[in-house]
């Protein structure tokens, strides 16, 4: 099942692409080194903490192509019509 998230704006569009990609390289960020810290001392409650972060980039992830996928849509759809005679 694909999920079809509209954006109509450019801008709209690249300020999602930038906020997932934050969102996304921060939450890798926590995560490696949540792992690099706690990983002699990994109870329950740390590896739902480390999940909760992967899921966390994925959703930046899933945001990045969000944004790419309307802005080459949008791309596609501005292009003229070529007329053939």
């Amino acid at each position: 099942m694909v999920m079809r998230v509209l954006v109509r704006s450019r801008n709209g569009n690249f300020i999602l692409a930038f906020v997932g990609a934050v969102y996304a390289l921060s939450a890798l960020a926590v995560l490696a080194w949540f792992v690099v810290d706690v990983w002699q001392a990994a109870a329950l409650t740390d590896f739902l903490l480390q999940v909760a972060l992967a899921a966390s980039a994925v959703c930046g992830f899933w945001f990045v192509s969000i944004a790419l996928n309307n802005l080459r849509q949008r791309a596609g759809a501005s292009k003229p019509a070529s007329i053939h005679r």
